[in-house]
Formats: C-alpha cells, structure tokens, sequence
C-alpha cells in the first residue's frame, strides 16, 4: 500500500506544540482499496520524528494497529 502524508496540522498552545494531527492518503497499488485520515500525536510523539519518512512509518504502523486490533 501507499501511503502519503497530505498535511501536518500542529496546534501552539504559548508558543509551544500541543498537538499535531498528520493526515494522510493511501491506495494499493492498482487502488482496489482506499483509506485516507489523520493521525493524532501528542507534542512528544512528534518531536523528533519530524521527517516524511518517518511520519509515514508512524501511520502505517498506526493503520495496521487499528485494522488489526489485538484480542
């Protein structure tokens, strides 16, 4: 599946991050299948895991937990 991240919405409270939602589109590869959301993080979450690449793993793991959730 791909999976790109659309945009970042960070949320200040004084001047310092609160939240950041990270919202994203993904598609199999010849797009039988669709999915597109966002990702809540918390100002710890997303401090130091700033990049693209890294944000992707973050919602791809976070789409494969909630698919799957554990019994």
């Amino acid at each position: 599946m791909n999976v790109q991240i659309t945009n970042i919405n960070i949320s200040y409270n004084e001047g310092k991050i609160n939240t950041v939602q990270v919202y994203f589109s993904g598609a199999t590869e010849n797009h039988e299948i669709n999915i597109s959301g966002y990702v809540p993080l918390t100002a710890e979450e997303y401090q130091g895991n700033e990049s693209i690449e890294v944000l992707t793993d973050i919602v791809k793991q976070t789409i494969i937990d909630k698919l799957s959730p554990a019994v």
